[in-house]
């Protein structure tokens, strides 16, 4: 019986430490969770661009942005930090025809924010009707799978 409670104690000590550790790494996942949050806080993300073999994709970023706000080619090349595209290139076999989409890293919020505000801007009249005839047809191409994004 004394073998099978020093066992049992032995046991219960493990857990007690398992439940430490357990404790100590769901606060070390939070805290990098939130390092990570902040990190992407100046983060862009572009859907939608079709892919071509040898692209340059901080290049055509930078030639989109400057379409979207008055900002000199040098000033975006200063706070463009990074820009790649996210995942893995898909083979033939598994391709979905889907573009990868692409993250765009500032080197300064301000320039994020503003590149986010400009493309938000309200549409036309026009385009107002437009988009809201299209509608219907994105959420079925969507329910198909066929549609991540309406741009």
């Amino acid at each position: 019986m004394d073998n099978q409670t020093e066992l049992l104690k032995g046991i219960e000590k493990r857990i007690e430490a398992n439940t430490v550790a357990i404790d100590v790494n769901k606060k070390a996942i939070s805290e990098l969770q939130s390092t990570i949050n902040h990190q992407q806080k100046g983060n862009l993300r572009v859907t939608g661009l079709p892919e071509k073999d040898d692209e340059n994709m901080r290049e055509t970023i930078i030639g989109i942005l400057t379409k979207v706000i008055p900002v000199s080619v040098d000033r975006l090349r200063e706070t463009v930090d990074t820009v790649h595209r996210l995942g893995q290139r898909a083979s033939a076999a598994t391709s979905n025809d889907l573009p990868r989409a692409v993250i765009i890293q500032f080197g300064m919020r301000t320039v994020r924010d503003e590149v986010w505000k400009k493309s938000k801007e309200d549409f036309s009249k026009e385009d107002r009707l437009a988009r809201t005839k299209l509608w219907p047809l994105v959420q079925e191409a969507r329910s198909r799978g066929l549609l991540h994004v309406f741009m």
